[in-house]
């Protein structure tokens, strides 16, 4: 299930960030059961924006590394990476990188401040802390409705490549 709307910022490197949008609807699947006469949105699924967005925010980085490889060209904020994504290239080039790339995550040190209910827009931003020679890619996140702070904690990702995780047996889709 996707659950960024929209990517509003993006800033490549070893310090990169990302900003996404998530708009909560009536309508999407997890409300109306979370609470019938009460609903709100699962904290597990602002959880899983938080790993989306920080997937996002690696995957871009790869994909800006791997366009500098191929191109020369150093790629230094959100529209250049907009405008390239356009062309054909661009377009492969990123499929590559998904496919090149797997990954596991896990949430650390959530805690959840603010109720978000339908109506809602969200804005997640992730952080890149730091990443090291394991793979283990760490991120710090937070979630904001309008001026409150809905959710802030940290999301580790494991990223390897999938050549390597099918070597070492394991069962990759």
């Amino acid at each position: 299930m996707f659950m960024v709307d929209r990517i509003v910022d993006f800033s490549p490197g070893e310090q990169g960030s990302i900003t996404v949008i998530k708009h909560v609807a009536f309508n999407d699947p997890y409300i109306p059961g979370h609470f019938p006469d009460n609903p709100v949105m699962p904290g597990v699924m602002i959880a899983e924006i938080f790993g989306q967005a920080s997937e996002y925010l690696s995957l871009l980085n790869d994909y800006c590394h791997a366009h500098e490889k191929a191109t020369g060209m150093t790629i230094k904020k959100f529209d250049d990476i907009s405008r390239s994504l356009q062309t054909p290239e661009g377009s492969e080039r990123v499929l590559a990188e998904r496919y090149r790339i797997v990954g596991f995550l896990a949430a650390q040190d959530l805690k959840f401040k603010h109720v978000v209910v339908p109506g809602d827009t969200i804005e997640v931003t992730s952080q890149l802390d730091m990443a090291d020679s394991n793979g283990f890619y760490h991120y710090n996140v937070n979630a904001r409705v309008g001026r409150h702070v809905a959710s802030q904690g940290k999301i580790i990702n494991f990223r390897v490549e999938r050549s390597r995780a099918e070597n070492r047996g394991a069962m990759i889709n």
